[in-house]
């Protein structure tokens, strides 16, 4: 199996939008993903509407490998995702009889079983053992609720299909302002094959070096260290 190089994460709900809400679920997601190797080139937030879900996750798949979208799998009538997703593919919503069985003898009413249950036709189902409305993969989209417990328990059961890759890191922290090293930052991402990451806080910055290769990581980061202290800028390895 080709092992998906890149990742976008689509997060459903008006209520991200709106502030009410952290998207954990995509910090969560891109995290994990990109420990295992892989590239995250979007995150996007779209609102609980069928049309706008189909049209970011058609744009997504064309750039990406895979999307991964959260949200809007429930009873209520703003989940709408599971018809964005039928829309943007093109395949009829139909009552699947495994997301059925998931569900029976956990959830009392019919109707939002059979609500949960109306998925794309041709859907695999992943078991919610959280909750109740299971998740689904269909061509390269996974589908999963919007609850970040729920979320993580499917994602657990299909991470490992996605495989992994080779990933290191090193993380720096530099005290000062970004203005001090600026240039060493970009005549280092000129020269070496890795991603380097600059996170500013108050008085001091974050830099992260990232990559496939454990040469080029520790490479970078030990001829960055070397420049630093020739400038005699204080700085500390971090863990």
């Amino acid at each position: 199996m080709n092992i998906p190089r890149t990742f976008s994460i689509l997060s459903v709900g008006n209520e991200i939008l709106a502030g009410d809400i952290d998207n954990t679920n995509a910090t969560y997601i891109a995290k994990r993903l990109t420990v295992s190797g892989h590239d995250i080139v979007r995150i996007v937030v779209v609102p609980d509407r069928v049309e706008d879900i189909a049209e970011e996750l058609n744009r997504l798949r064309k750039m990406s490998d895979f999307v991964i979208v959260t949200g809007g799998l429930g009873v209520t009538h703003d989940d709408v995702t599971a018809e964005g997703v039928a829309r943007a593919l093109g395949r009829e919503l139909v009552l699947n009889e495994e997301a059925v069985k998931t569900m029976e003898g956990r959830v009392e009413s019919r109707e939002a079983i059979e609500k949960m249950a109306t998925l794309p036709e041709g859907a695999r189902v992943i078991r919610n053992d959280v909750g109740a409305a299971p998740g689904f993969i269909v061509e390269n989209v996974l589908v999963m609720p919007g609850v970040p417990a729920e979320m993580k328990d499917i994602f657990s059961k299909v991470e490992k299909e996605f495989g992994c890759l080779p990933y290191y890191e090193e993380k720096v922290r530099v005290v000062g302002h970004e203005d001090r090293i600026a240039d060493l930052l970009r005549r280092l991402a000129e020269k070496y094959e890795i991603s380097i990451g600059s996170y500013p806080k108050k008085d001091f910055i974050n830099v992260k070096f990232s990559g496939h290769s454990r040469e080029e990581v520790e490479k970078a980061k030990n001829e960055f260290l070397r420049a630093l202290e020739k400038r005699g800028i204080p700085y500390r390895e971090m863990t």
